[in-house]
């Protein structure tokens, strides 16, 4: 059994030994965060049901009570399970540090799930030729971000892990189609090359010879030189694409040579959605890998996790460019209000060490310096 569920056990049967402890937990852990359906039906009947002031009620009469209004709501719940729960705690006064336990549990969780739902939509809208599904749970996946660096504060002075890679997996024909098709496009007029590449990345293409093509037009095009299925094969025998195996000269002249209708523009966005898919999959793997890591205290992997979101929050940024939307931000949407205790304690964690000697700063000075925003810091936080 996972070490969380010996806390749930822990923290409830610490709150029907001595029931005046649910004010110290209530608020910082809530119902939804017990992993036990069980658990959470117990729990919410705690936070519902009060001790009496008096505490005319036996501890025997109080727990059948809340086993009762539990087993409403939830399966398993009998008097036997709660003197289980009970017999589980080693210390009632540890409830606060149990609550915390099973809080930093819930919190890996939400991550990966978040994630998870991340991969299944962009594998679902790369077969039904989508994206918008995708777009929604990245950005779902930042606001769930953001709301536990909200509770929790941002991490500082720490350096994350280096993130998980997924391994490259087998290019959709599709997408392939579509490279092609662009290639041979941009090699009949590459007028659009001057508009495309401000948001049309090399790395976007899944095939490696369309994109040491790609690499070989935009070069001729750098130069002013001119374009055509020959000088093309001569850029990419001089990038050393013919050496590595990378290209042949009959492919080179099959791919430029293709020939193709339609909009350049179209073509380039579809490889660029295709390369955000993909993306989306890889930070997907990589988010889920570490929010599955129990060894990770929960702000390094808010830290990794947004280590690993960076390129798709890139690739995203130049989505919307080559719509012409405005530019997308990931940052900030859910940051909650500064009250002057979090102010206060912000200026004592950043207090300038002045050696002897140096004196105050003058308020002339002191007013030229731009004020910092704090953080967020709730009072109900485990901080």
């Amino acid at each position: 059994m996972h070490p969380h569920l010996y806390a749930e056990q822990a923290l409830l049967g610490a709150l029907l030994l001595e029931p005046t402890r649910v004010e110290e937990v209530r608020g910082r852990l809530l119902p939804e965060h017990m992993y036990r359906p069980a658990h959470t039906a117990l729990y919410r009947a705690l936070l519902e049901h009060p001790a009496p002031p008096d505490a005319t009620a036996t501890m025997a009469t109080r727990v059948l009570a809340l086993v009762a209004a539990a087993g409403e709501h939830a399966a398993g719940i009998t008097p036997v399970y709660a003197h289980t729960l009970m017999a589980a705690c080693p210390y009632p006064r540890n409830a606060v540090l149990y609550a915390r336990m099973i809080v930093e549990a819930a919190d890996h969780r939400t991550i990966a799930q978040h994630a998870t739902r991340l991969g299944q939509v962009a594998v679902a809208d790369q077969a039904r030729d989508g994206l918008a599904d995708t777009l929604t749970h990245h950005q779902a996946l930042h606001a769930a971000l953001d709301e536990l660096a909200h509770r929790w504060g941002e991490p500082h002075g720490t350096t994350p892990p280096a993130p998980v890679v997924l391994p490259p997996t087998t290019p959709c024909p599709r997408d392939l189609t579509e490279e092609q098709a662009l290639i041979a496009a941009l090699v009949a007029d590459p007028t659009p090359l001057s508009r495309i590449g401000h948001w049309l990345r090399p790395d976007d293409f899944a095939d490696h010879a369309h994109r040491a093509l790609y690499q070989s037009i935009a070069g001729l095009a750098h130069r002013g030189e001119t374009i055509d299925p020959l000088t093309v094969l001569w850029e990419a025998q001089r990038r050393g694409h013919l050496a590595d195996g990378t290209l042949t000269p009959e492919l080179t002249l099959t791919i430029t040579a293709y020939g193709t209708g339609g909009s350049t523009d179209y073509h380039a966005r579809r490889v660029l959605r295709a390369a955000l898919l993909r993306t989306a999959a890889a930070t997907a793997h990589t988010a889920r890998t570490h929010a599955n890591n129990p060894t990770l205290p929960i702000r390094h992997l808010l830290a990794v996790t947004r280590l690993a979101m960076g390129p798709l929050d890139e690739i995203r940024r130049r989505w919307h460019t080559a719509l012409g939307e405005p530019t997308y931000s990931t940052r900030g949407e859910t940051a909650g209000p500064v009250n002057d205790a979090t102010v206060g304690a912000a200026r004592s964690r950043t207090t300038a060490f002045r050696a002897p000697g140096m004196s105050e700063p003058t308020p002339e000075r002191a007013a030229n310096v731009p004020a910092r925003r704090a953080a967020p810091n709730p009072p109900t936080s485990f901080r």
